[in-house]
């Protein structure tokens, strides 16, 4: 495969197995505010906008259940239940390493806050200093799917080459938005066979792929 200047790496399901820990988020924060929601549909909620779940469940919209809810999530993510429910991918390490042996610089542009981030990584025991960046929700103004989260992490790495060079590598379809969004080349990371050759330019089934 073609080799890039910079890798920036979704984290959820991509980096880390969090299907279950998340799962066990969302369904403590939607049972905050009166809604029941099935595990079946935790994997759809990990891989769009909170928002536009929210919306699609028709939950509460009155300004005390959204402040719930969100400080719901926030309180289950550093449950420490949540933390020990995420597993590492197989494969994530070897990859990681191999890259950033290679010289490119790495990074994590996530929907998710960055402490979380850093509490799974520590709890994984992933180095930290294998990525120049962490970019979360709590970081940007404007989330996944909009462009910020990306160009915010390209702007601190210091990053001057052409965008397609750098590269943001996720498992849904809204990091392929992301990604095309930002300018940079989009990687779809389809571990379960998921996708169509027409949802993105790039598809990739392991991370090792990358190398």
């Amino acid at each position: 495969m073609k080799k890039f200047k910079v890798y920036l790496f979704d984290f959820d399901g991509t980096l880390v197995n969090s299907q279950y820990s998340l799962e066990h988020v969302f369904i403590k924060a939607y049972a905050s505010i009166g809604v029941k929601i099935d595990k079946s549909i935790v994997l759809r909620l990990m891989r769009i906008p909170l928002a536009v779940g929210y919306e699609e469940l028709n939950a509460p919209r009155d300004e005390e259940s959204v402040k719930k809810f969100s400080r719901t999530i926030l309180s289950c993510l550093d449950e420490e239940e949540t933390i020990q429910r995420t597993k590492i991918f197989a494969d994530t390490i070897s990859t990681l390493t191999a890259l950033k042996n290679s010289g490119v610089r790495l990074g994590i542009v996530t929907g998710n806050n960055t402490k979380h981030v850093n509490d799974v990584l520590s709890f994984l025991n992933i180095d930290r200093s294998l990525f120049s960046v962490i970019i979360g929700n709590n970081s940007v103004a404007y989330e996944k799917p909009h462009p910020e989260p990306i160009l915010k992490a390209l702007e601190l790495l210091k990053y001057e080459g052409e965008l397609k060079e750098a590269a943001y590598i996720g498992d849904a379809l809204m990091d392929v938005e992301t990604a095309s969004r930002s300018g940079v080349t989009p990687i779809l990371l389809d571990r379960n066979n998921e996708y169509t050759p027409n949802d993105s330019p790039i598809i990739i089934h392991k991370l090792g792929e990358l190398l």
